[in-house]
């Protein structure tokens, strides 16, 4: 296990609690959120991001500690939504777009780089891009499961 992995299994332990550090961060009553893990609550967090942050936000240090919170709930969430999913890291072809960052890979449609649907999000700002990723992940997922249990 090189460096990088090894941090990635320390990043990955920590999840839970770097989660409820950015739970307890959210004390303005405009903030809570009913963060259940749930898909609804995926929707509006990404609501409440879009309102509180900008793609600017992603290169300020200051805010690294709050948006590695808001990743690891959107991965935490979607690992629970996802049958088969998981946390994994790209670490041996560094061509790979993944490459060194957490993603939550899937059994049948691939990986997801939180980080880069965070991006996505602030980017985008059209509120329905977990939604929509979400429905195509599912989808793709339902597709290949229906086919193998064919076969």
């Amino acid at each position: 296990m090189n460096q990088k992995e090894k941090q990635f299994e320390n990043w990955k332990k920590n999840t839970s609690s770097r989660i409820k550090s950015w739970k307890k961060g959210l004390i303005d009553d405009d903030e809570k959120l009913e963060l259940d893990f749930s898909e609804n609550s995926l929707f509006k967090l990404e609501n409440y991001i879009i309102s509180k942050y900008s793609p600017i936000d992603l290169k300020n240090q200051e805010k690294n500690i709050e948006l590695d919170g808001i990743v690891s709930y959107i991965g935490e969430t979607l690992i629970r939504l996802l049958p088969e999913s998981k946390w994994i890291i790209y670490t041996k072809d560094k061509t790979n777009v993944y490459y060194n960052l957490p993603c939550v890979n899937t059994k049948y449609s691939g990986s997801i780089s939180v980080h880069f649907l965070l991006r996505e999000i602030l980017n985008a700002k059209t509120f329905d891009i977990i939604e929509t990723r979400l429905k195509a992940v599912r989808k793709c997922d339902e597709e290949i499961r229906n086919h193998l249990n064919e076969n």
